[in-house]
């Protein structure tokens, strides 16, 4: 009788250590894929609430990045308004040196035509500033994104 426990406890023996072959096999595949992948979680099923919260957290970098890029063409925007801003001062200051001199009563009247052309060529110019297109094809100093130019002339 012992011979037949033997063989029971021998044949359990050998199942169980198939079984645990098995798993282990199984188990080095898994650490073998995550190596070769260099991550932690390979699938969803490996650890899903950490493969949530790298779908959470890859969303985020997602709008990061695109809050990211709007906020350069933003940025964009400002410095051509500020360069923009900057010419007009200038032609503004050109204009006002203009009309400082064309006061002065030495002047003839084929001078003060002249001034007046300049100040006419200085003020297209200075329509021009204030019409400036964005990257966008947008005037810069118009409101609400209208594509029509928002100052004209006479």
């Amino acid at each position: 009788m012992s011979n037949a426990l033997t063989r029971i406890g021998t044949a359990n023996m050998y199942d169980n250590t198939l079984r645990n072959l098995g798993e282990r096999q199984s188990s080095l595949v898994g650490l073998q894929e995550n190596l070769t992948a260099g991550k932690r979680v390979v699938r969803a099923s490996d650890d899903p609430v950490a493969a949530a919260q790298a779908e959470r957290s890859l969303t985020r970098i997602t709008r990061i990045q695109t809050e990211q890029r709007a906020l350069e063409v933003q940025r964009n925007a400002m410095a051509q308004a500020e360069s923009s801003l900057g010419d007009a001062i200038t032609l503004v200051q050109d204009i006002r040196q203009l009309v400082v001199n064309a006061g002065n009563g030495a002047n003839t009247p084929a001078d003060r035509r002249t001034i007046a052309n300049q100040i006419l060529s200085l003020r297209e110019q200075l329509l021009s500033v204030a019409n400036r297109k964005d990257t966008n094809g947008l005037p810069l100093f118009n409101g609400l994104g209208s594509a029509l130019a928002p100052f004209l002339g006479p």
